[in-house]
């Protein structure tokens, strides 16, 4: 998290990826939403980010003030990315033993979504060759 939302190269990138006609569609007279995606539909969004701060999740002290995520669901979302996941370490400016439980619980977090992601692919599979 830099200055609350995502660094510039990240939003330099989004801006050259999230291109109307390129990665998604977009027309007026078309009933209902007139965007739609053009890359592959369904895939998910996996956030791991850094913030320096604490309180950042939903309906903690910070939240209103968490642009990154946001930021990335929204315009990725116009390439098909509907589902997300977001694990953040937080107390990075107070580099002491929060920091360390956050980076724990960071990477717990992280193994028990990979669990979960597999999980889901493999029972993508059976039901494929079913």
């Amino acid at each position: 998290m830099y200055n609350f939302g995502v660094p510039a190269q990240l939003k330099a990138w989004i801006d050259n990826v999230v291109r109307v006609g390129v990665t998604f569609g977009f027309d007026r007279g078309r009933a209902g939403e007139p965007y739609w995606p053009m890359l592959s539909p369904g895939k998910r969004l996996v956030i791991l980010t850094a913030r320096g701060d604490y309180g950042y999740d939903a309906g903690e002290r910070l939240a209103a003030m968490n642009l990154v995520e946001q930021g990335l669901k929204v315009p990725l979302a116009y390439l098909g990315l509907h589902g997300s996941d977001a694990i953040a370490i937080e107390y990075d400016e107070f580099a002491d033993e929060r920091l360390a439980s956050s980076i724990a619980t960071a990477e717990n977090n992280v193994d028990r979504l990979v669990e979960k992601l597999l999980a889901g692919l493999r029972q993508e599979l059976v039901f494929a060759s079913a």
